[in-house]
């Protein structure tokens, strides 16, 4: 069964602590923004394949470990 959250400064570290669960490596995603570097999203996985998802985009736990990201507003 799948589980799809929104991710949100809220939620980001639930979030991070359910990706660890399942033996994926997580952490916050920085970038540079109006002349300071912070915390914009979440980063799922390591090397080429790694996402990255920013607040407002939502995250799917799919089955067997996969993990998927949509843009908010549909983009992908």
């Amino acid at each position: 069964m799948s589980q799809t959250w929104q991710l949100t400064r809220d939620n980001l570290n639930e979030i991070d602590d359910a990706i660890d669960c399942d033996g994926v490596y997580a952490k916050g995603y920085w970038e540079y923004v109006g002349g300071k570097t912070v915390v914009t999203g979440l980063r799922i996985g390591t090397g080429e394949n790694r996402l990255v998802a920013r607040f407002g985009d939502s995250i799917t736990r799919h089955r067997k470990g996969r993990w998927s990201v949509q843009a908010a507003g549909g983009a992908s």
